[in-house]
């Protein structure tokens, strides 16, 4: 019963675009390249009704259909202002633009936020399956700090409803290269289910990235002679080349990393070191694990004050400028609300007079200020005099006598 117009393009992606909706800026309209299938509508009716949404999260609201051929064709789904890309933070370059300092406290921040947003999905009984860069949005608050994730892209989520017959699986349909773990690799990603530990492995990678500059935890470094496989193969094969439980062919190397890999803790680079090289996908650690390991080294006041190496007298020099403008930034809403308060208990006491006071005896009040009415009938004013009359006066007020 409902008519959505198609507004500005916001964006395109591999399946289809999505569109802004014309008089309505809280939600977004995607409509696909090629007609849904019978099963993807069912999965997203099944989103639509979904009885227990995780916040931040664009899950379908409803279908829509073409209103010449009746055929559903895509679908409406929430709108998230004031986000930006997750990949930006991958460089200096991008999180410039962000704001962010070089330090490491805020892409730790990130990375934390990260995990709680794909912790929220799973506490929904939802896996993300396609996991990448593209469907985490950082959002930021009004004063342009980032204080949540929001997960976009939902109808590639996998959902998994109980019937009659079993257990009935929505699978994700697609998936990325770059953080697909080794077992789904070699399976068909149209139609191959994936699990709450695919997911854990492919948050490592993302947050493997954000730390180190967008440096992938599977690349290598290796003589022009020497042939290496593609990404996904070494992923399958659990190649890290960082472990040293994991032997490299010969000619193989680590690249470096920016920063070093001596700024994790020791508990979570055992955890990386888990999510990429065990061989049974259920020791990878789960996402509520990721959540708890990244909050402990965000409050661990060490790493406050690492950044990157820049030289012997700019590194301590960038790093203060980096911390002084953080804590500005961060204190800049504390500082509103003090100043707020301030002004309130200032102008409060002079607004609030008590409604019923006592009256004050005539009195002792001063004369300007006296009721005339309470002192009697009140009597003319004498007219006064244009000119001084001598008469009115005696004569010693205009001749004193010498004292």
């Amino acid at each position: 019963g409902k008519i959505y117009r198609v507004g500005a393009l916001l964006a395109r992606a591999g399946e289809g675009a999505v569109y802004f909706v014309e008089g309505n800026a809280a939600i977004l309209l995607k409509i696909f390249d090629v007609p849904p299938t019978r099963h993807t509508v069912q999965k997203l009716e099944l989103f639509a009704r979904f009885a227990s949404k995780p916040t931040y999260t664009a899950l379908p609201l409803e279908n829509v259909a073409d209103i010449a051929t009746g055929t559903v064709i895509g679908f409406v789904q929430p709108f998230f202002d004031r986000t930006v890309p997750l990949s930006r933070a991958f460089d200096s370059a991008g999180r410039k633009l962000l704001g962010f300092s070089e330090a490491l406290t805020p892409r730790v921040k990130l990375v934390r936020l990260v995990a709680e947003a794909m912790a929220r999905l799973h506490v929904a009984n939802l896996v993300m399956g396609d996991v990448s860069d593209s469907n985490f949005l950082p959002m930021r608050n009004w004063l342009g700090r980032i204080v949540a994730v929001a997960v976009i892209d939902c109808n590639s989520l996998q959902l998994t409803i109980r019937t009659n017959s079993g257990n009935e699986i929505f699978a994700s349909g697609v998936a990325t290269e770059a953080y697909t773990a080794p077992e789904v690799q070699p399976t068909d990603w149209s139609k191959s289910p994936r699990t709450v530990f695919s997911d854990s492995f492919g948050f490592a990678v993302l947050a493997w990235m954000l730390l180190f500059n967008g440096s992938h935890p599977f690349a290598v470094a290796s003589p022009r002679n020497v042939d290496v496989p593609p990404l996904g193969e070494r992923i399958q094969l659990r190649q890290f080349p960082y472990s040293p439980a994991s032997p490299l062919p010969a000619g193989w190397s680590a690249p470096p990393l920016d920063p070093s890999l001596g700024i994790l803790p020791n508990d979570l680079r055992e955890m990386f070191f888990r999510a990429f090289s065990t061989l049974d996908p259920r020791d990878r650690p789960m996402a509520k694990e990721w959540v708890r390991a990244f909050r402990q080294w965000e409050a661990d006041p060490k790493h406050q004050s690492q950044t990157r190496t820049l030289g012997p007298w700019r590194g301590p020099i960038a790093s203060r400028v980096a911390n002084l403008l953080s804590d500005l930034k961060s204190r800049a809403g504390l500082a509103i609300v003090f100043v707020g308060l301030v002004l309130m208990a200032t102008l409060l006491p002079r607004l609030n007079l008590p409604a019923n006071t006592a009256d004050e005896p005539e009195s002792i009040r001063p004369a300007l200020l006296q009721d005339r009415s309470r002192l009697g009938p009140s009597q003319p004013k004498p007219r006064r005099p244009r000119f001084v009359d001598r008469e009115l006066f005696p004569e010693t007020f205009w001749n004193p006598s010498s004292r």
